[in-house]
């Protein structure tokens, strides 16, 4: 009996392999093994809403790794290479879910703010906020998710400016925050992890905002508190043309406003819904070569359906799920990229430095042009220094169950066959296919399909070492591998 449990468990076991870590060069994201430039093609990923943010019980969006099995193995089909994921608690453990999107080559960006009291900025009053115990709290996210190598960058704020009290309070906090998590990383991770933030897209705020955020103080390229990225959360292009078109969803001033960045920029969340179905005609134009040249793909918002009709699959209760149509047509439209073309870097956007900082980069009155950074807060820098204690720090394990364990429809209704999870072999990230998830088979049922085409990057040796099972209630005692 011991011999068959452990030959059940090699045929369930997938050999982790870490997929290669991102790395911000000039205005590009950019592979670190390969070169290759990143374009992120993504979803929102916010499982529950603010349901599904329950520290005190041990749940957040990814605290469950059978529900985490299943929208992987829906993400990895529909061919992205990018979550983003909100609220998430320091002290829980996630090593099962994150493994399981490193498996099939997905990335991560981490939001390190959530909504419970003393863990985010308060945008109306931000120095009543910015004290050590939220600097406790976002410190634990980053010593939660630093280790593992599909963590491509920490979100130090979300929508913080999007009126102008707002830009005039809280800009050099938001730099603040970005130094103080930029020498925690520094002194605590073994590599660098990029850190940026997420802006709400209000046109008379957005340049400034960006410009206050990217330069650099006294022109110094180290500078801890200039952002890496800048993410825009978009919802500008609403129907499908000739209703709406590139200019008139103001993409082309958008293009014009961040020509001369000299961070990555993309679309952190985007998809209007007020006409629906969604016909994604906005990522056909977000992945054109009007906006490559430019932007660093986006996320759309988002994968779970909630009481506002943005999700592209409909959980129930029971854990079963149901695609949407929104889903097919989103991946009838990755499906149209050309990724060998996505992937060119340019070597002048990879060698661009910012300019430095001063108050005649900011044209609107309203944004705030002091550039003066407010100090650590007491007892700040101590847990800069020595860090923070009493939260779990994430690593890769070996994922033992690759097939979803519950039903999956559809959005014809008919049941999806065989649907798994395909890791990806020599540290490779997931791209679109080229299939169709919806469809009926000759048999009457929808079947998996194949799995999408990975992007090529180079092997890196993991090492190895035993340790214990976190468990999927299947297998029992076991071995599983962590990678460090």
């Amino acid at each position: 009996m011991i011999h068959f449990t452990l030959v059940l468990f090699a045929l369930w076991t997938s050999i982790a392999r870490a997929v290669q870590p991102i790395k911000v060069q000039g205005s590009e994201f950019v592979n670190s093994v390969t070169n290759q430039r990143f374009q992120v093609i993504g979803v929102a990923y916010q499982p529950g809403g603010s349901a599904g943010y329950m520290p005190q019980t041990g749940v957040d969006p990814l605290s469950n790794g059978t529900t985490c099995l299943r929208d992987a193995a829906l993400m990895q089909k529909l061919g992205l290479n990018t979550i983003r994921v909100y609220n998430l608690s320091p002290s829980i453990n996630h090593d099962m879910c994150v493994s399981i999107f490193n498996d099939v080559g997905i990335y991560m960006f981490i939001d390190v703010n959530s909504p419970l009291p003393n863990e985010s900025l308060n945008a109306g009053d931000p120095g009543s906020s910015y004290d050590a115990t939220y600097l406790e709290r976002i410190f634990g996210v980053v010593e939660a998710f630093k280790d593992y190598p599909n963590t491509l960058g920490f979100v130090a704020g979300n929508e913080d400016i999007n009126d102008s009290p707002s830009a005039s309070l809280d800009p050099s906090y938001l730099r603040a925050i970005t130094r103080d998590l930029k020498n925690y990383i520094s002194n605590h991770s073994n590599r660098t992890v990029p850190v940026g933030y997420s802006a709400a897209d209000v046109r008379p705020l957005l340049v400034d905002t960006s410009s206050y955020l990217q330069c650099a103080l006294n022109g110094s390229l180290t500078d801890p508190s200039r952002i890496d990225f800048f993410g825009l959360n978009s919802y500008s292009w609403c129907g499908a043309p000739p209703a709406t078109s590139f200019d008139q969803a103001g993409y082309n001033i958008l293009v014009a406003d961040f020509a001369n960045t000299t961070v990555p920029v993309f679309f952190s969340e985007y998809g209007c819904n007020k006409v629906e179905p969604r016909a994604w005609d906005d990522t056909a134009a977000l992945f054109s070569p009007a906006m490559t040249g430019v932007f660093s793909g986006g996320l759309a918002y988002e994968f779970t359906e909630g009481s506002n009709n943005f999700g592209l699959v409909n959980v129930s209760a029971n854990g079963s799920a149901q695609l949407r149509i929104d889903y097919d047509n989103l991946q009838a439209q990755l499906n149209k990229l050309n990724i060998s073309v996505l992937e060119s870097s340019n070597a002048t956007a990879t060698a661009l430095t910012p300019a430095s900082c001063q108050s005649s980069l900011i044209g609107n009155s309203g944004v705030s042009n002091n550039f003066t950074i407010p100090p650590v807060p007491p007892g700040g820098q101590d847990l800069i220094d020595n860090g923070v204690t009493n939260v779990t720090n994430g690593q890769l394990v070996q994922v033992s169950q690759l097939s979803v364990p519950m039903a999956v429809f559809d959005s014809n209704g008919v049941q999806l066959q065989g649907l798994a999870i395909n890791p990806l072999p020599n540290d490779q990230s997931n791209t679109p296919s080229g299939q169709n998830t919806t469809g009926t088979s000759p048999s009457g049922s929808s079947t998996a399909g194949s799995a999408a085409t990975p992007s090529a990057t180079k092997s890196a040796g993991a090492r190895m070492a035993v340790g214990s099972s976190l468990g999927w209630g299947l297998l029992g005692l076991g071995m599983v591998w962590r990678l460090y």
